[in-house]
């Protein structure tokens, strides 16, 4: 994890550094955004019967909306992660969401975002697959750096958690009760404005 954690450092100090006068100006947000972003991620399956290890692995993110301030932006979202090739098992996990962007300056480049998701995740080997899925809360913050004037590399931190009222379900029988799933990404975005 320091790796990861040095790698963005030395990524938002390039982006500080370097950015041009033009990007500088004043940011104005209007119209039609999207984005896309890479990350890595954490998953995790809380339940009676589940092994309650955090795994980590690759995870990607995208997004588009529409601008409704300077301080808004709503759109949506879809979030995927995903692990496999030890012994045969495969895991995904995935995450639709209705999300909204808050600056709390609007000229600024810092936001919060939060949104309602609905996330599903499935393991299976060669002969059985457990899926799960819920709704739950969104959360996340970031910090945009304008590269050129219609374009933005933003490092972000990203939460969602599913309520804990899903089944776990083995080729369709109920094995748990009382679900809950979890996806934390700590990633670098792009998103064109």
């Amino acid at each position: 994890m320091s790796r990861l954690t040095f790698l963005f450092a030395c990524v938002l100090a390039l982006l500080a550094v370097g950015q041009d006068a033009s990007a500088q100006e004043a940011r104005t947000r209007e119209g039609f955004w999207w984005g896309v972003g890479l990350s890595y991620g954490w998953a995790h399956v809380s339940c009676d019967i589940c092994i309650a290890d955090r795994k980590g692995n690759l995870s990607a993110t995208v997004n588009l909306g529409g601008t409704i301030s300077q301080s808004l932006l709503l759109g949506g979202e879809l979030n995927g992660w995903m692990r496999g090739g030890e012994e045969n098992v495969d895991e995904y996990m995935a995450a639709m969401s209705g999300v909204a962007y808050w600056y709390p300056k609007a000229s600024g480049s810092f936001y919060l975002k939060g949104g309602v998701a609905y996330m599903t995740y499935r393991i299976s080997d060669d002969e059985e697959s457990l899926t799960s899925s819920g709704f739950g809360p969104q959360i996340g913050v970031g910090y945009q750096f304008r590269i050129t004037h219609h374009a933005s590399i933003q490092p972000f931190l990203n939460a969602i958690v599913t309520f804990p009222t899903s089944d776990l379900d083995i080729d369709g029988n109920r094995q748990a009760s009382d679900v809950s799933l979890s996806l934390i990404q700590f990633g670098l975005g792009l998103t064109w404005h």
